[in-house]
């Protein structure tokens, strides 16, 4: 009976061990991204062969938090729309899928050809006060859609950055793709080069004047993120006829 007794004990201590969640004694916690905007760069004017004046600059999107940026679309079929899920890892090695309903996939075929996320990042130019009561309304950028993988190195030196492409372009897509993978690693970031089309805010007509061009990233809030408040930067410009001068910039984040 005492060899009865002890075999029940084993065995429910056992059937304990086997039913206690791993790492239950310090559970996992989310390796959150965070993403921000670069200092812009490559500011200046250019002119249209129909008189258009376009302020054009170079903008990067990167990620300085402690775990990746990364999105998943899939479709059952090419004619069917989107569906995308931020993919969030944990401390543990693990990763959960978060929906992302407002997130829209957009195709661009001016010379991109392949799939982008609408309103990643966004662009504004406003009037600064300067005594000459330049009261002109803000003006918006062309560019709404935005493929972001892994092609500028940011900060290598953070924590958990990858020396490596983890991710690539392949990730864009084509026309008939129907998985889509997108990421910023730790560390990492995206350029897109002021010569690339839609990169630019339209000022023709625009007074002289001193103005404030800013990139926002993720300014709807789609995504999660380990902090809101360097989602954005900004540079501070003199625009006049015979070209653009750059006053002051935001510090990098």
């Amino acid at each position: 009976m005492r060899k009865t007794a002890r075999l029940w004990v084993l065995v429910s201590l056992l059937t304990l061990a086997l039913l206690t969640p791993a790492g239950s004694a310090s559970a996992a916690s989310d390796r959150l991204p965070d993403l921000a905007m670069a200092r812009l760069r490559h500011v200046g004017t250019t002119r249209t062969t129909n008189g258009r004046r376009l302020l054009r600059f170079s903008a990067i999107i990167v990620n300085v938090g402690v775990g990746p940026f990364e999105l998943r679309s899939q479709r059952p079929d090419t004619s069917s729309s989107w569906s995308a899920q931020q993919v969030i890892y944990d401390t543990d090695g693990g990763a959960r899928a978060v929906g992302t309903p407002s997130v829209q996939l957009v195709y661009e075929g001016d010379g991109h050809d392949h799939w982008h996320v609408k309103d990643l990042e966004t662009y504004q130019l406003a009037p600064l006060p300067d005594g000459s009561g330049n009261n002109s309304p803000s003006r918006i950028g062309q560019k709404v859609g935005f493929c972001f993988f892994d092609n500028y190195q940011y900060k290598p030196w953070l924590p958990g950055a990858p020396w490596y492409l983890e991710y690539g372009r392949q990730g864009c897509g084509t026309q008939s793709s129907v998985r889509l993978r997108n990421g910023l690693s730790v560390g990492w970031g995206d350029i897109y080069h002021r010569s690339l089309p839609g990169q630019y805010i339209d000022i023709t007509g625009l007074p002289n004047g001193r103005y404030r061009l800013s990139a926002t990233a993720d300014q709807a809030n789609f995504f999660l993120e380990s902090n809101d408040a360097n989602n954005s930067t900004w540079v501070d410009l003199r625009i006049r006829d015979r070209g653009v001068t750059v006053l002051r910039r935001a510090p990098s984040p």
